[in-house]
């Protein structure tokens, strides 16, 4: 009986949660529900959310959201995603997440700067229309946010693009540079795929 009611505990347990806001809301979301689906996590839920905010904004709504949870949820992972792009205030927003115990993935330019990471070296900056020019070549077929199946287009390639975030970090770091914001290109969405995986 015991055993029994032993089980029955252990099903009505909260499962663990790892919830990812993203700034996006097509391509980041697309690609991590992919991993997610992919998964098939039984014991932990992963939620992607995509907000249409940028840097600080994604940041103080999300700090105000784990706040608001804090006493509730507090297995809960907290994640942003965003990208420097034009935005201001990109290293303050990092700084600031951190300090209350948000995991930051940023792209510095953008988030496709990941996805071209997965066929090639990239350690000079472009800017984001050349982003897209240059995954439409990598691709064979034309590239924009709307493209749903990208993670099924390059996921055999994700160990290489993990190898090629870390050189580009280690490259800015033998620079001297210390600023997320000068770091161009680099991301650490890395970081995030590498949690996911270490899940399964």
């Amino acid at each position: 009986m015991s055993s029994r009611f032993s089980r029955k505990q252990n099903i009505q347990e909260p499962r663990r949660v790892i919830r990812v806001f993203t700034e996006g809301t097509k391509t980041e979301p697309n690609y991590f529900n992919s991993i997610r689906n992919e998964l098939r996590l039984n014991e932990i839920e992963i939620k992607v959310d995509g907000l249409k905010r940028s840097t600080t904004s994604l940041v103080e709504w999300v700090i105000e959201r784990k706040n608001e949870l804090s006493r509730t949820d507090e297995d809960t992972e907290w994640w942003v995603v965003f990208d420097r792009d034009d935005h201001t205030g990109f290293n303050q927003a990092i700084q600031k997440a951190e300090v209350e115990g948000i995991n930051v993935a940023y792209s510095n330019e953008c988030f496709e700067l990941w996805f071209i990471l997965h066929f090639e070296f990239l350690n000079t900056a472009i800017g984001r229309t050349k982003y897209y020019e240059k995954l439409t070549e990598l691709l064979s077929q034309k590239y924009d946010k709307s493209t749903s199946d990208i993670y099924d287009l390059i996921k055999d390639r994700e160990s290489i693009a993990i190898r090629n975030a870390k050189n580009l970090e280690k490259m800015h770091s033998d620079a001297g540079i210390a600023s997320c914001e000068k770091m161009d290109p680099s991301t650490s969405v890395y970081k995030l795929v590498e949690r996911f995986r270490s899940l399964s």
